[in-house]
């Protein structure tokens, strides 16, 4: 059965700057492509559609609650609750689409933190080693400014590189492949994030054997008190030269399966944190 990548561990690695200069960000500052005071709500978040995945695109500045009723339609189940033995926790669901296209949806709470934090937590590759070692060779960021539209804005190029993972009888080698992340800022304490393969890299050695022929992700932050709300959808192609679909299974469906669940380690971050501040409170008291 073949290991994919994580929802979020797909948008957080990168190993070197191929195109453009690396920006510099004073201290621990969170590279954001743009900021407004609202979500969007004068662009109209189309729907997904059975079939049709390769013309859905998600849109910037959405609210989780958009882009939740925009892939409803096509949502099989509703989310379900899961508990992994590492202490990943939360709500998950996998949909096929047709053909080789999955959505992949999971949703978490993080706890006694800040949407900051999250993010930080993020974009931590020291971390994503931690609660993926299974699957990752290698991972590091870096921050870049670039043209991204008709405008130039900074965002984060990664590449990820995943051990081989076994696919029946046999093994897909290791997998590398390159992305973007945009991140932008609503209000004083929300964030949308917004992840795509790198156009440029496509043909280069960091997309060598890459799991996903096609990849876009919906990553949403919401300060709830003391709390922060973590909503995630993706969507992508699985690349049969990789991944085959053979007759025993549906490896785009394991694929979502798998992307689903792989995105609950950042509840279980922060709750090991709030966990360690008790203790160290009580042993000081």
């Amino acid at each position: 059965m073949p290991k994919l990548p994580s929802l979020l561990l797909i948008t957080v690695f990168a190993q070197h700057l191929l195109f453009c200069g690396a920006v510099k960000l004073k201290g621990n500052e969170i590279a954001i492509a743009s900021h407004r005071h609202h979500f969007d709500k004068s662009v109209h978040q189309e729907a997904l559609e059975y079939g049709n995945a390769a013309k859905f695109r998600f849109r910037r500045f959405q609210s989780p609650s958009a882009i939740t009723g925009a892939l409803s339609a096509c949502r099989n189940s509703p989310l379900k609750w899961f508990q992994g033995k590492d202490g990943r926790k939360g709500y998950v669901s996998s949909t096929k689409l047709g053909g080789d296209w999955v959505l992949a949806e999971s949703e978490q709470t993080a706890p006694e933190c800040t949407s900051e934090e999250v993010l930080r937590a993020y974009l931590t590759g020291e971390l994503q080693e931690r609660w993926n070692e299974k699957e990752v060779l290698e991972c590091k960021i870096n921050v870049k400014k670039g043209k991204r539209g008709p405008r130039h804005e900074t965002h984060y190029q990664q590449d990820l590189v995943l051990k081989s993972q076994r696919v029946i009888t046999s093994h897909t080698g290791i997998m590398r492949y390159s992305q973007t992340i945009s991140i932008d800022k609503i209000g004083e304490n929300d964030y949308t994030v917004l992840v795509r393969l790198d156009p440029e890299q496509q043909t280069s050695a960091t997309s060598t054997k890459k799991p996903f022929e096609s990849l876009s992700v919906y990553v949403g932050l919401k300060q709830k008190g003391d709390d922060v709300q973590i909503s995630a959808a993706g969507i992508m192609e699985v690349n049969r030269k990789v991944i085959p679909n053979l007759l025993v299974f549906d490896a785009s469906g394991i694929a979502g399966a798998m992307a689903g669940k792989g995105t609950l380690w950042l509840a279980s971050y922060f709750n090991e944190r709030r966990e360690m501040v008790a203790r160290a409170s009580t042993l000081s008291s």
